[in-house]
């Protein structure tokens, strides 16, 4: 199987206590992830034509289709603005490390 966040990339957004903005770009880079210089734009039409997939998602679900991921310390002072347009959702810290001990990609929760 691939790596779990194969075909996904991570903008982490804001400061992080724990686990560590250092420590969180080290586990989606183990995993297979790749970490983005710049927040994604939802509306950007090169974001929404990108054609990659995210593997380890739930078959059929609009999930499936995300591939771009703003993570936020839901404990921190940066909380984007509700994102989930698209190819680019936004998600706590937290999803990652219940993603990584499941080996899924998890449901990201409302916030």
């Amino acid at each position: 199987l691939p790596p779990l966040f194969d075909g996904c990339f991570f903008f982490l957004l804001g400061s992080f206590k724990g686990p560590t903005k250092v420590e969180l770009a080290r586990l989606l880079r183990e995993g297979g992830g790749q970490l983005l210089s710049r927040q994604p734009k939802p509306d950007s039409d090169v974001t929404q034509t990108l054609n990659a997939a995210a593997y380890h998602a739930e078959p059929g679900s609009d999930q499936a289709l995300c591939t771009q991921y703003i993570i936020y310390d839901p404990q921190g002072t940066y909380k984007p603005a509700v994102v989930r347009r698209g190819k680019v959702w936004s998600a706590p810290s937290t999803w990652i490390i219940d993603c990584i001990g499941a080996f899924s990609l998890l449901p990201v929760p409302q916030h």
